[in-house]
C-alpha cells in the first residue's frame, strides 16, 4: 500500500517545533478556568506562529469532506455534521501547505474529524490536547501534543508546570495515496451536491417544536 511520504512527518515536525518553543519560553499557567486555558494556549501558539515567520487566522472556516445529512427525531431536525465548521487556527506559510490546528481539553469533540479531513487533503494537522486521558489512536496524518495540566476542585481551576520539552507527541500513520484519492473523489462529489442543493428551491431549515 503506497503512502504519502511527507505529510504525517511534517505534522510531527511542527509539533516538535511548537513543544521546543513552549519549552524555551517557559510556558506555564496557574489557576485558570477551562476557557482561560484555551485562550492562554491559543496566544502561545499564535506567538510561535509569528516567531516562525508565518501568520494565522483564528476561527478559520473549513468544510468536511463528506456532505452533511439531514437528521431528525420528533420535533427536531438538523444537519449532521454542519455544512461548515471552524478550525481554532489555520497557519498560513509561504513555503508549505496551510496547517490546521485544534486546541481541546477533551477527546469527545469535533476536532478529530476536522483534523482528519484536513490531513486527507494533504495539509499538516496539529492537535494540542490538554488535560485528561488520551485516546489511543489518531487519524492518519495528525500529530498530537499533550500538555498535562493539573486541576483543583471547588472552584475548578487548571495549572500547567513549565513545559520541559519532554511532553508526549503522538502521531497517526501516514495518509495512503488511496485514501487521498478517495477523499478527493468524495470532496468533488460534495461540491457537486452543494451546487445542486443551491439550484433547488430553498427547503425549510432545521425546526424545533415548542410546547
Amino acid at each position: 500500500m503506497a503512502h504519502e511520504p511527507t505529510e504525517a512527518g511534517e505534522s510531527e515536525i511542527l509539533a516538535v517545533s511548537l513543544r521546543a518553543y513552549l519549552s524555551e519560553t517557559g510556558f506555564s499557567f496557574t489557576g485558570l478556568t477551562g476557557k482561560e486555558v484555551t485562550q492562554c494556549i491559543t496566544r502561545a501558539v499564535v506567538h510561535w506562529v509569528g516567531a516562525s515567520g508565518w501568520r494565522c487566522r483564528t476561527e478559520a472556516q473549513m468544510r468536511y469532506i463528506d456532505p452533511p445529512r439531514l437528521k431528525g427525531g420528533g420535533c427536531l431536525s438538523y444537519w449532521s455534521p454542519s455544512w461548515s465548521a471552524y478550525l481554532d487556527l489555520r497557519v498560513v506559510r509561504k513555503d508549505g501547505q496551510p496547517v490546521a490546528v485544534e486546541i481541546d481539553r477533551a477527546d469527545e469533540s469535533t476536532a478529530v474529524d476536522k483534523l482528519r479531513d484536513e490531513a486527507l487533503r494533504g495539509r499538516p494537522a496539529l492537535w494540542i490536547r490538554w488535560h485528561g486521558a488520551l485516546r489511543a489512536e489518531l487519524p492518519a496524518g495528525v500529530a498530537r501534543l499533550h500538555l498535562p495540566t493539573r486541576s483543583s476542585k471547588a472552584p475548578l481551576r487548571y495549572s500547567l508546570a513549565p513545559v520541559t520539552g519532554t511532553e508526549a507527541i503522538t502521531t497517526g500513520q501516514a495518509v495512503t495515496l488511496e485514501a487521498r484519492a478517495d477523499a478527493q473523489r468524495r470532496g468533488q462529489q460534495r461540491i457537486a451536491d452543494e451546487k445542486r442543493a443551491a439550484a433547488r428551491p430553498q427547503e425549510p431549515g432545521p425546526t424545533r417544536c415548542y410546547w
